[in-house]
């Protein structure tokens, strides 16, 4: 057993962050806030993160664990897994102009004006880059759940596995077991930990899931990703669009939840099945479409009058 190789960094950052929205919007379920502090995974270590919005700036603290990795292994490593996991790289006003632009082109000018607030009062909001596994496992298991039983199914799942604790402070947290670890249980053992009729679709993926063909996907056009992913039992549009914006990074893609269905009706007097509601959410909203969403998820479940936990 190796020595803790702990790394403690602080830097400015120049562009609109806002923390708690990035962590607090649907798109992750396993980054846990203690105080002024989020901890979480980032590529199997162990993060503390918080950000002093008075001065711009992030510290990070990565606590990896058991590992063989030395701190000159992590030399300029830890900022650019940062910086790329939260997308500070994004341009957040270009998306902003490229979302208003194709609303007014698509005749929705009066709602233009509602977007812009939207958009502000969620600045700094990014789309997260995630383990495309994690992610693939997370939202196949939250239909028909809501996000707090989610986390702690999955915080029930992860800790299944004791060789996946990391120790920080007296608490422990789980790195997200990988495909061979999961295959290891069985239907029931995922039934046991409530997951219901999902534990049948996670034994399912679990057996077809292959890294080298989740890899390949990167490189493919969005219509081929899409139609993969909906070969996958339980991966219908709205979870395959979850994993193409937040495992794929593809930012045209517009899940459609009960949040945004709502919303969509409620707004634009428009309904639909969720292949209909997304298609008509890319074309209103442009390549743009999933960094939308996720502002008008913020704005309706954390922001709005009323807006709470389902």
């Amino acid at each position: 057993m190796t020595m803790r190789d702990e790394r403690q960094e602080s830097w400015k950052i120049q562009v609109p962050f806002h923390l708690d929205y990035c962590l607090n919007c649907g798109q992750a379920f396993r980054w846990k806030k203690r105080g002024k502090h989020w901890f979480g995974f980032i590529n199997d270590n162990l993060y503390r993160i918080e950000y002093d919005e008075s001065n711009k700036t992030i510290r990070t603290l990565r606590i990896p664990g058991d590992s063989v990795r030395t701190t000159a292994d992590y030399e300029g490593e830890n900022r650019l897994q940062i910086e790329r996991y939260f997308g500070l790289n994004d341009s957040l006003s270009t998306i902003r102009e490229s979302i208003l632009s194709n609303l007014r082109e698509n005749g929705y000018n009066w709602f233009a004006l509602k977007f812009e607030e939207i958009f502000s009062k969620s600045l700094g909001l990014r789309i997260l880059r995630q383990d495309v596994w994690e992610v693939t496992v997370s939202f196949l298991l939250s239909t028909q759940t809501n996000i707090p039983a989610l986390e702690k199914k999955l915080d029930a799942l992860c800790r299944l596995f004791p060789e996946n604790e990391v120790r920080y402070d007296g608490e422990s947290f789980y790195r997200f077991p990988k495909k061979g670890t999961l295959a290891l249980l069985c239907e029931e053992d995922y039934k046991r930990l409530g997951f219901g009729y999902r534990s049948a679709w996670l034994c399912q993926l679990v057996r077809r899931f292959s890294e080298s063909d989740f890899h390949s996907l990167r490189t493919e056009t969005y219509e081929r990703k899409l139609s993969f992913l909906l070969t996958f039992p339980g991966i219908g549009y709205k979870v395959a669009h979850c994993i193409l914006l937040f495992g794929y990074s593809v930012l045209k893609a517009f899940p459609v939840d009960i949040w945004i269905s709502r919303w969509i009706k409620e707004v634009f007097d428009i309904e639909g099945a969720h292949d209909q509601l997304a298609t008509w959410g890319q074309t209103a909203f442009g390549e743009y479409a999933g960094y939308a969403q996720e502002y008008i998820f913020n704005f309706c479940r954390n922001l709005a009058p009323g807006g709470r936990e389902i």
